[in-house]
């Protein structure tokens, strides 16, 4: 047994995405595996073994496919979450797993216009967010947390999500960015290119898709040296007990 326990964690996961995977690939609808998950099909075919989530990134046009298509091809015990956060999610219905569904928009080319929409989407999350652990912040963004919170209160939930849609469709450019994504991810330019042709990998017993340029995704991720595992020390999951 691994040293890090996460052996039903990995089997539950597994279970969404190969649900997942099943009604993308029959039809015809591209995606890839993403963040860590990417990096884990990657290194080491399948889950980093103390890695607790599984992350898919497609465009608005195949994500908006998908969740059309999704609620009538489904298992039965699995469903689309769009209550939990601003990220789409694919949900076993009796459990904690999921699967995070990032979407690629434009990043504008104008250095003013990105930072406009980058700083509509953060406040937004800010004011989405709900059950926020300010334990884990610095001072500075406690204070930045809950200033949004305060600023998102007098909103419904359903508004709130409806102008993020809005804001991250917005603008046009040459690069993409996770629209969706964690603050640090949400300035994290992409070229277009990079997702557009795909192959299939093994991830543990299933087979999924990751970028023909994965080397350039990953570097812009995690670096040059992604291949090198962090040190004992680091390697906790990043999700649980959250």
């Amino acid at each position: 047994m691994s040293s890090y326990g996460l052996e039903s964690v990995h089997a539950d996961l597994t279970a969404v995405l190969a649900d997942t995977v099943r009604v993308l690939e029959a039809n015809g609808i591209s995606y890839s595996v993403m963040c860590g998950t990417l990096l884990g099909a990657v290194r080491h075919q399948g889950f980093i073994p103390w890695d607790d989530d599984v992350d898919l990134v497609m465009t608005r046009e195949s994500y908006e496919r998908f969740a059309m298509l999704y609620p009538a091809q489904r298992g039965a015990d699995y469903r689309l979450d769009l209550t939990d956060t601003w990220v789409p999610r694919v949900r076993k219905a009796d459990g904690d797993a999921f699967v995070d569904i990032f979407i690629l928009d434009p990043l504008p080319d104008s250095a003013f216009a990105r930072r406009w929409k980058l700083l509509r989407l953060r406040t937004l999350q800010g004011m989405l967010k709900t059950n926020t652990d300010y334990t884990r912040f610095s001072l500075a963004k406690r204070l930045l947390l809950h200033a949004t919170h305060l600023l998102g209160m007098p909103f419904s939930r359903e508004t709130k999500l409806r102008w993020y849609q809005q804001i991250a469709r917005s603008g046009s450019g040459k690069q993409v960015h996770m629209s969706n994504g964690a603050f640090g991810l949400l300035n994290m330019p992409f070229d277009r290119e990079w997702f557009v042709d795909t192959e299939s990998v093994p991830f543990e017993q299933l087979a999924v898709r990751m970028p023909h340029h994965a080397d350039a995704v990953l570097t812009q991720l995690y670096g040059p040296n992604y291949m090198v595992p962090p040190p004992e020390a680091e390697r906790k999951p990043l999700h649980l007990d959250r």
